[in-house]
């Protein structure tokens, strides 16, 4: 039984994550910002007798941050996993996109987790043990336009998760990411809406082409708790877990061309660059 702290639990992925891994038999510590608002969390707690303790836990709060880890090691003594899952969405130019909306992502989104791991890698460090897992997305590995502040801050998050696998390592410390696509939950519902008179409707357009046809057939927030749970259960865990059958492929299609083939693909217009992705990528997002 390990001892897991799981940041962003009231919905969606964190929800499904800290619950999955209470099924499998662990000690979960499920951080929320606010408690008092997760009825849906705490009634299937109760219902299962799960072994999940919730914590107030504000990840853009250094003072929270530390009472919520305060709390786990006075009751657990240890903690043998984090996983870094909260997050908030959003889609906007650059352009269109205000500096304090662009601080709000990189405060939750790259930041937060920061402050999680200032908090977490000296007790895994003299433990000499323990399992880092940050919730990334495709958007760190393939971008959109519309979504750049977004893939930022998850392209920030993978380049320090691979540092920080090195810097862990001989501690005994793995680290893995978690890459899901499109999955059903309330995050997106966090992020500001792009302008209705936007300059940009092309790229727009193109997203939300794209997230219409992902969501046909997504990966479900329990998809991600089960790819979670295999970094924190095996022996011999990924550093990437691509979830979703949107990442797979599109991660995949990425993958296979160059930076410049990629950038002419996107400026193409029409048919063409229907056709273009879907060489690419293999499917028809566009169609």
């Amino acid at each position: 039984m390990a001892v897991i702290l799981v940041t962003g639990s009231s919905t969606g992925i964190g929800q499904a994550t800290a619950l999955h891994l209470a099924r499998n038999g662990h000690q979960v510590f499920a951080g929320l910002r606010s408690p008092h608002t997760a009825t849906e969390l705490k009634d299937r707690i109760a219902a299962e007798a799960l072994p999940v303790e919730i914590v107030q836990l504000d990840i853009t709060d250094g003072d929270s941050v530390e009472r919520a880890v305060g709390t786990v090691m006075d009751s657990a003594g240890r903690i043998d996993a984090l996983v870094n899952n909260a997050g908030i969405g959003g889609g906007r130019a650059v352009e269109e996109t205000p500096l304090e909306e662009v601080r709000a992502v990189f405060e939750t989104n790259y930041f937060g987790t920061v402050r999680m791991l200032l908090a977490i890698t000296p007790i895994m460090r003299e433990q000499r043990s323990g399992r880092i897992v940050n919730m990334s997305s495709l958007a760190g590995r393939m971008v959109f336009g519309c979504h750049g502040h977004y893939s930022a801050a998850k392209w920030a998050l993978e380049g320090l998760s691979e540092a920080l696998a090195f810097e862990m390592a001989e501690f005994g410390v793995r680290v893995a990411l978690i890459e899901p696509g499109s999955v059903p939950t309330p995050a997106w519902e966090k992020g500001t809406p792009p302008p209705p008179d936007s300059h940009y409707m092309r790229s727009l357009e193109r997203l939300g082409q794209w997230a219409t046809h992902t969501m046909k057939n997504p990966a479900s927030p329990l998809d991600v708790a089960a790819a979670v749970a295999h970094a924190i259960e095996s022996d011999a865990p990924h550093f990437r877990y691509p979830v979703g059958q949107d990442a797979i492929e599109d991660i995949a299609g990425r993958a296979s061309v160059s930076d410049d083939e990629w950038i002419a693909a996107n400026c193409l217009q029409g048919e063409a660059f229907r056709q273009r992705w879907h060489e690419i990528v293999g499917v028809d997002y566009f169609g």
